[in-house]
């Protein structure tokens, strides 16, 4: 299989294009996954790739080749591996690029089990460790509101580690009018002047929503909830990554399930 070595090929030039431009994927609705992991995840969840870029040397890992032979559907292009390694936004080179049509969002229900609401996260890494960890905790949809990080971004997907294709997103959503539907219990994490979590039954059919890095959660949206959560802090800091609040109140459910059960 001869590789691509020129810049100037037109493959190379498209792809090149939806790495490094978010306009470009979300116009597309094309989406990108570097690296085995990412791949596996989706083909994981029964999907099929669009297309794979992979490195000539990349090719002799058998991890590699089996992804290649399962993506059999897919167009794909070798590149030598100084061009490929151009291609990637990662240090160290991944072998392999997908790109896959970004799922479409399903309406989340009224009376969902399990929800992740997040308001203006807009650090990629927190957005994909949320969605990592609602996924993880077995949450079934997450709405993120019109300011989030773009929940497809290269960044997110690799802190989110496959979650995206365990769960359902809904980006650009009105999560107030969501909030004020809702048929569950949603919980509003507050740094201060909540109920303490661990007295909130989260239990039953809930949402937990999560708010801004630094400001927080608006107002508006901290009154749309059925109950403010403040997580208690003995130790002598100010306040929790928003992240790590998040994965606390997801993982609080968890265990209120299982010992419910």
């Amino acid at each position: 299989m001869k590789a691509i070595t020129s810049r100037d090929n037109a493959r190379y030039k498209a792809l090149a294009k939806l790495v490094s431009s978010a306009k470009e994927r979300k116009a597309s609705g094309l989406s990108i996954l570097e690296g085995a992991h990412l791949l596996a995840a989706y083909l994981d969840s029964g999907a099929k790739a669009e297309s794979l870029a992979v490195s000539v040397t990349a090719l002799e890992d058998p991890e590699v080749a089996r992804l290649v032979q399962r993506a059999a559907s897919a167009a794909v292009t070798v590149f030598g591996g100084t061009l490929f390694d151009s291609l990637s936004s990662l240090e160290s080179t991944p072998g392999v690029i997908a790109t896959v049509r970004t799922p479409e969002p399903k309406v989340v229900p009224r009376d969902a089990a399990f929800v992740l609401v997040l308001e203006d996260i807009q650090d990629p890494g927190n957005v994909g460790t949320l969605l990592r960890s609602a996924a993880a905790a077995g949450a079934g949809h997450a709405l993120l509101s019109p300011q989030c990080a773009f929940a497809w971004s290269p960044k997110v997907l690799r802190a989110a580690m496959g979650a995206h294709f365990a769960m359902n997103i809904v980006e650009g959503a009105d999560v107030g009018a969501f909030l004020r539907d809702y048929a569950g219990a949603s919980v509003a994490l507050v740094p201060e002047g909540g109920r303490s979590l661990y007295d909130v039954d989260l239990a039953g059919r809930c949402a937990i929503v999560v708010g801004n890095e630094g400001a927080g959660l608006s107002p508006a949206l901290a009154r749309a909830a059925t109950v403010r959560a403040t997580i208690p802090m003995p130790g002598r800091v100010e306040s929790l990554n928003a992240a790590a609040a998040g994965a606390v109140a997801l993982f609080e459910a968890v265990r209120q399930r299982k010992s419910k059960r």
